[in-house]
């Protein structure tokens, strides 16, 4: 549902701000109409207070007249509040949420108080991670390769080269970011703050999971390293293809999932492979080359949604990213991508992944062996590919589902059979 300003009640004084501002800028309600893609009806009854205005509306509303948000609604503001101020402007939705400014403003009291008492103790301003000189994207191919350059460089600097990232709020704090997690409207997935009066930060959605807020996490990181202080942003699904903003998602995905890690990770699957392997070698006693192929058992090589599951779990990201990432890196085609994302592997992956979300998930109680690792993830993943390949029997797969709903709660011989049956 779309996010309305200016509700019956409060109506009038939008609606002749509207109006002068219109006025202001000499234009006409049918210009404004054609210019917005509106009906010339829909402006008159907005300037007549008798239809409610969307956040996306007062958006460009507020471009078109060359006047903020915040002046447009009547919202009052600190004038020594900047930051409140810029961030409503760029995301009109945060005007009508319930008691945002003061949320807002309780991020940036507890940041102003960490800087306070860093000066009391006499500690090291908080600088965050280097800024990387970066020219503005002129192309998408621009942006995409910006950002996974800037991901790769930052990885080998903090010294996490291929491995899985740790707990990423802890990683942002540690550079000098903290990460708060604030009840946004929906259409919003982040904020990022630079400002000198209280250094950075990213604020996420918290109406996000955890793997959805841990993306947006990452996708903050890149302003930090790519933009420099005094930048403030918000990061919505209206603004995802700006050059930036596709560059931070590039940067995302290559933090998260590195190159050679995701490869590294699909080789020990025993996958990603063409099925037919070439070599040569020397052969000193007769000075020539000699040829051997080798090819892969039939079906070994397809990539499942499953082993899919697996990559985005080892890395803590989700399914759909990591289809993506894996077709940018040509480990997929363009067909298995179509493949893997439809709606069937979609929901079952994220099934998958939520059962074994937790590495030390509690067993059965009348159980008494716990795996706090990844095993028992490992386990299931490897009895569904032994049966979609034919090398277990039905039987076989039901018999390694007793132990396994023993150890993970809800993973019951009907939903393991399901599990593999799609995986076929």
């Amino acid at each position: 549902m779309r996010t309305v300003l200016a509700r019956t009640e409060g109506r009038e004084p939008l609606a002749q701000n509207l109006r002068k501002a219109r006025e202001n800028r000499g234009l006409s309600q049918e210009a404004v109409a054609k210019k917005l893609r509106l009906s010339r009806s829909l402006v008159a009854q907005i300037e007549l207070a008798n239809r409610p205005v969307t956040a996306d509306e007062l958006a460009k509303f507020a471009d078109l007249y060359g006047t903020p948000a915040v002046d447009l609604t009547g919202t009052r503001v600190a004038t020594d509040d900047p930051v409140t101020a810029t961030l409503l402007n760029l995301a009109p939705a945060l005007i009508e949420e319930f008691d945002m400014q003061s949320r807002v403003h309780g991020v940036l009291g507890a940041l102003m108080a960490a800087s306070h008492l860093e000066g009391l103790l006499d500690r090291p301003a908080r600088t965050g991670p280097p800024t990387y000189p970066l020219p503005s994207p002129r192309t998408l191919a621009d942006a995409i390769r910006q950002g996974e350059e800037i991901a790769e460089h930052e990885r080998r600097r903090i010294g996490l080269r291929d491995a899985p990232l740790p707990e990423l709020a802890d990683l942002c704090s540690a550079q000098g970011i903290p990460v708060f997690a604030l009840k946004l409207p929906d259409e919003l997935s982040s904020l990022f703050i630079a400002h000198a009066s209280v250094g950075c930060a990213i604020v996420v959605n918290l109406g996000y999971n955890a793997v959805d807020q841990r993306l947006a996490i990452a996708h903050g990181y890149a302003r930090a390293v790519c933009e420099p202080m005094g930048t403030i942003r918000v990061f919505t699904k209206a603004n995802a293809d700006e050059l930036i903003e596709r560059r931070a998602a590039a940067f995302a995905a290559a933090f998260l999932l590195p190159a050679s890690g995701v490869v590294e990770t699909v080789r020990g699957l025993r996958k990603g492979q063409a099925s037919r392997q070439v070599q040569w070698v020397f052969d000193a006693a007769t000075e020539r080359s000699v040829r051997t192929e080798e090819r892969s058992t039939p079906g070994s090589q397809v990539i499942t949604y499953l082993d899919v599951a697996w990559i985005a779990r080892r890395f803590g990201a989700a399914y759909r990213p990591t289809v993506s990432r894996l077709l940018g890196q040509g480990l997929i085609s363009e067909a298995d991508s179509t493949r893997l994302l439809k709606p069937k592997f979609v929901e079952l992956a994220e099934e998958w992944l939520t059962l074994f979300s937790s590495r030390a998930a509690t067993p059965h109680p009348g159980y008494a062996i716990s795996v706090p690792s990844d095993l028992n993830a490992k386990h299931t993943h490897m009895a569904v590919e032994a049966y979609r390949r034919g090398l277990i029997t039905r039987a076989d797969l039901l018999e390694e589902a007793v132990t396994l709903s023993l150890q993970v709660p809800g993973l019951s011989d009907a939903k393991l059979l399901e599990f593999a049956e799609a995986a076929r």
